[in-house]
């Protein structure tokens, strides 16, 4: 984003005031002291894409004179990542010091959503609160190191990424965010510094914040962290087979955000952050379990919720499940009691 005095100026140039007018901003800006692409060239593609097999109704990078002369009421901005929501927030600013983007909204005649595939929960609360009011659309929470890890673990991996790389200014990422996500186009600079930074000779697992070399399909992705969950938490010892099933992955991956509400959390975007499930299935779910009595208004284990984790924990410890197509028992049939 363009800025003066550390100031975020108007998306469109040299319109501070009066009517906006002229082409919108190129999608993806290069420099030509740095050529590569990142996440900004595989959205453009893709937003293209959807333009393309929606052209009465979709606009890539309208100006202010396609966004008159279209009449469109909502702008959306695409992202693959938010972390501290720094720069988010930079683009909705960027809008809203359009004196015409002001107006229209002054009129109620336009709306913004910020829609992204991961998110850090503070970073969506702030990007969430920004003066635009925009609606935030998220796939799947981003976990991070504050919330992942608790007490000895915790301490012990805040003080590895403090002393390494040395000297660091942000070592758990950018604004201290701690992210643990990587995409096949690279990691986050929000994300640990122990895991990109070359700082004073350090070698990185993602060089230069690029994963090419770290065989990321290689690592395990979220379907092996929730298969690796349910084996551990649950007992299910053939869990892949059962999350394949549908009767099975409603039973599974609602133990699974009980018992991430037993430890302490309560936001969905927590409850997404530690299941990795994506927040449209813990939202489900958390309305589900609400209705069946499970889970209390400010989404608490209530005294049936309990007893259905020792349930779990009785009937599943040691059991392998048969692998057939009958549907799965619910003790309380996931219905209020």
């Amino acid at each position: 984003m363009a800025k003066a005095d550390g100031n975020v100026l108007p998306l469109f140039p040299k319109i501070e005031r009066g009517r906006a007018t002229g082409h919108g901003v190129q999608p993806v800006l290069v420099s030509p002291n740095r050529q590569d692409v990142g996440s900004e060239g595989i959205l453009a593609a893709l937003i293209s894409k959807l333009r393309n097999a929606n052209p009465a109704t979709v606009l890539s990078h309208p100006g202010p004179d396609d966004l008159r002369a279209k009449r469109v009421r909502k702008i959306v901005i695409v992202t693959d990542f938010i972390g501290s929501g720094k720069r988010a927030c930079e683009i909705l600013e960027a809008f809203g010091n359009v004196a015409s983007i002001q107006s229209w909204r002054s009129y109620g005649l336009i709306e913004f959503e910020v829609v992204c595939y991961s998110a850090a929960e503070w970073g969506a609360k702030t990007v969430a609160d920004h003066r635009l009011n925009p609606t935030l659309t998220i796939y799947a929470a981003c976990p991070v190191v504050s919330e992942t890890f608790m007490g000895a673990d915790l301490k012990a991996i805040e003080d590895l990424c403090k002393k390494y790389p040395k000297g660091s200014k942000w070592p758990m990422g950018f604004n201290a965010t701690g992210s643990l996500i990587a995409f096949s186009h690279g990691i986050p600079n929000n994300a640990p510094q122990i895991f990109h930074s070359s700082l004073n000779g350090w070698q990185p697992l993602f060089q230069g914040r690029s994963t090419l070399m770290s065989e990321l399909d290689q690592v395990a992705d979220t379907s092996d962290h929730v298969v690796k969950q349910s084996t551990e938490l649950l007992g299910v010892r053939n869990a892949r087979e059962i999350l394949h099933k549908q009767s099975g992955s409603v039973w599974t991956h609602t133990m699974l955000v009980l018992h991430a509400v037993r430890s302490g959390l309560q936001s969905i975007e927590g409850l997404s952050a530690r299941t990795r499930l994506p927040i449209a299935r813990v939202t489900e779910i958390v309305e589900v379990a609400s209705i069946a009595g499970w889970l209390s208004p400010t989404r608490r284990l209530t005294k049936l919720g309990r007893r259905e984790l020792r349930w779990k924990a009785a009937k599943h410890g040691a059991l392998i499940l048969a692998r057939q197509d009958d549907e799965l028992y619910f003790p309380t049939q996931l219905r209020a009691p």
